[in-house]
């Protein structure tokens, strides 16, 4: 929407301008690097952008609605820093009317959370909607940014105000469910995972993760059918097949637990991720099947693959298994 609108401005100058061929030049660059932008070659946007401002024919609206869109290619190609001096030059040139001013802020909050700055990101996130109240996707955006600041009340605040702009964003549902999940509060972190699901049913990012809620609450049976369902909108989905397949050998209530099963799907998972976990995944589940000899090895294969991958936080957890699985011992979550 921003970049139709800013696109329909500057069409609408050359047309007021056609009349005057000193103006023409300038203004077909801008429009062509638009173009350009639209079908995602930044290079060439953005040369025929700088051609445009250098050509000195842009009236000061157009010169700034150039600098928001050079800026806008700069983002895209991960150059922030010419990005943010690109967006703050079309702020500071005063021409812009509060909504386009709102974006422009909303974009370098965009590009400083793409720095890692989160804090002068909601700072720009927060003038925006000092501009425009009703900008929902500053509110998202500046949750996102509390979040990674780790202040989930923020978070789930701003996509709470989102949401209440617009009652069918999706993503807004999802990353608040995200956070309450992360907060603790399941109950609240289903329901929104299920209204993701109410408004996209092929989201299997979401039934995963409502899967997970569902484990953590001890509700296994529902945990069981999201994970199923999220493998079958992305059966490549290695996350999935990891953590049913754990559930599968390491459930605490033996109608949920199949030894066969588990080791058919942390097959795939190590299939499509040769990961520690995923091997310790596949150790448990050869565990369960009664396949004690092929768990101490694959265990044995996690172990060295956790230590080449960095992680001795788990090597402790690791060894326990291994342990279990020499005393003919499936494991158990308790």
């Amino acid at each position: 929407m921003k970049k139709i609108l800013f696109a329909a401005l500057l069409l609408v100058s050359l047309m007021v301008c056609v009349t005057s061929p000193a103006w023409a030049g300038g203004l077909e660059d801008a429009i062509a690097g638009f173009a350009a932008a639209q079908a995602g070659n930044y290079d060439k946007a953005i040369r025929l952008f700088t051609k445009a401002i250098e050509s000195g024919e842009l009236s000061r609206e157009d010169l700034s609605k150039t600098y928001y869109n050079r800026g806008d290619a700069w983002r895209k190609k991960g150059d922030y820093d010419k990005a943010i001096a690109d967006l703050t030059k079309a702020i500071e040139s005063g021409e812009f009317c509060r909504e386009d001013l709102s974006k422009t802020y909303c974009n370098r909050g965009l590009t400083w959370y793409n720095k890692g700055n989160y804090d002068k990101a909601i700072a720009d996130y927060s003038k925006a909607l000092e501009l425009d109240p009703k900008y929902t996707r500053a509110y998202y955006n500046r949750a996102l940014a509390w979040g990674n600041e780790g202040d989930l009340k923020k978070a789930i605040a701003n996509y709470t105000k989102a949401i209440e702009i617009n009652l069918n964003y999706a993503k807004a549902y999802y990353n608040r469910g995200l956070a309450l999940m992360k907060k603790g509060d399941d109950d609240k972190a289903i329901a929104d995972f299920t209204k993701v699901i109410e408004i996209n049913p092929k989201h299997a990012s979401t039934y995963y993760n409502r899967g997970k809620t569902w484990r953590k609450k001890g509700n296994y049976g529902k945990a069981v059918a999201d994970y199923t369902k999220a493998i079958e909108i992305n059966p490549k989905f290695v996350e999935v097949y990891n953590d049913l397949a754990w559930l599968m050998a390491t459930c605490p209530e033996g109608k949920y637990r199949d030894g066969t099963r588990a080791v058919e799907l942390a097959e795939k998972a190590v299939a499509l991720i040769d990961a520690a976990n995923c091997l310790d995944t596949l150790a448990t589940a050869y565990a369960e099947a009664g396949r004690f000899q092929e768990a101490i090895k694959t265990q044995e294969r996690a172990i060295t693959k956790l230590k080449q991958e960095g992680g001795p936080e788990a090597l402790t957890e690791f060894e326990k298994h291994l342990s279990s699985y020499k005393a003919g011992k499936p494991w158990r979550e308790k």
